[in-house]
């Protein structure tokens, strides 16, 4: 999901912004990459890196891989009640800026690795900087990212369990309480990003706040 702010400090640049303010939020799109464990698994397959028979030196490579892997935007129309919504191409470009705000519950997430942001969050957040905006995007922050290189412990499989590659059952990272996602809903929020590999939570069934 942190697409949706990288996108956001590019688009707002050419509006006021100073691109040497922009945070690049992004991680290395590569054979480490993290897709969704279920998905197909980011490749990149080197085709040509020589030089042509006319003498001109020429690359490519053929890239694979799920779209829902490493910092990647999740559309309207990926999980949903019904079919319908809008694809990533249908977001109008107006909705993929504006001002950010970070709420942060990293301390929360120490104690519990299942947490899930609260309405009582955002409210604590909003007592002390205001009410949420039409246009804002919130940045959830609950420091899992720094765990990005290792791929066990950013999805939170458990330890010493002998586990498939694409097992989803003992998934374990915070994510946005349904309520609380409701309550980004109400507040007419442009986005929601956040540093965990879902914006629902690693046990999540029913996956409700997306």
């Amino acid at each position: 999901m942190l697409t949706y702010v990288i996108l956001s400090i590019c688009l707002c640049s050419a509006v006021g912004f100073q691109m040497k303010s922009a945070i690049d939020l992004t991680h290395p799109f590569n054979e480490n990459t993290i897709a969704w464990p279920a998905n197909t698994q980011f490749s990149a397959t080197q085709i040509m890196k020589d030089y042509t028979e006319t003498g001109i030196w020429y690359e490519e490579r053929v890239i694979s891989g799920s779209e829902h892997s490493g910092t990647h935007l999740d559309a309207p129309v990926h999980l949903r009640d019904e079919e319908g919504g809008w694809s990533a191409g249908d977001i109008p470009l107006n909705r993929l800026a504006g001002p950010g705000i970070k709420i942060d519950i990293s301390e929360k997430c120490l104690e519990n690795i299942d947490y899930e942001l609260t309405v009582e969050d955002v409210e604590a957040w909003e007592s002390k900087h205001g009410q949420i905006q039409e246009g804002n995007i919130v940045i959830v922050h609950t420091d899992r990212g720094k765990f990005y290189t290792d791929r066990d412990r950013y999805l939170g499989r458990p330890a010493g369990m002998d586990l498939p590659f694409n097992d989803t059952k003992h998934l374990h990272f915070p994510g946005i309480s349904p309520a609380a996602a409701q309550v980004f809903v109400d507040r007419k929020v442009y986005g929601v990003a956040i540093d965990t590999p879902s914006l629902d939570y690693g046990q999540s069934r029913d996956f409700k706040s997306h």
